[in-house]
């Protein structure tokens, strides 16, 4: 079974599809974006990625 790290990044809305294409080009999925207006940077993204070693059936 895959192991994975996440983590959380706050984006602009400015161009946050360039954004986020450059943190999957890191190897980061989207798993959830919340939206919170009264923020600076309004949208919360929740990534995941694989962890090294670890494949779809266990260690590679």
């Amino acid at each position: 079974m895959p192991k994975w790290e996440y983590k959380a990044e706050r984006l602009a809305g400015v161009q946050i599809d360039n954004q986020l294409n450059f943190l999957g080009a890191q190897g980061w999925e989207l798993v959830q974006i919340i939206h919170q207006p009264e923020e600076t940077y309004p949208f919360l993204c929740i990534l995941k990625k694989r962890l090294e070693g670890y494949g779809a059936e266990g260690y590679d």
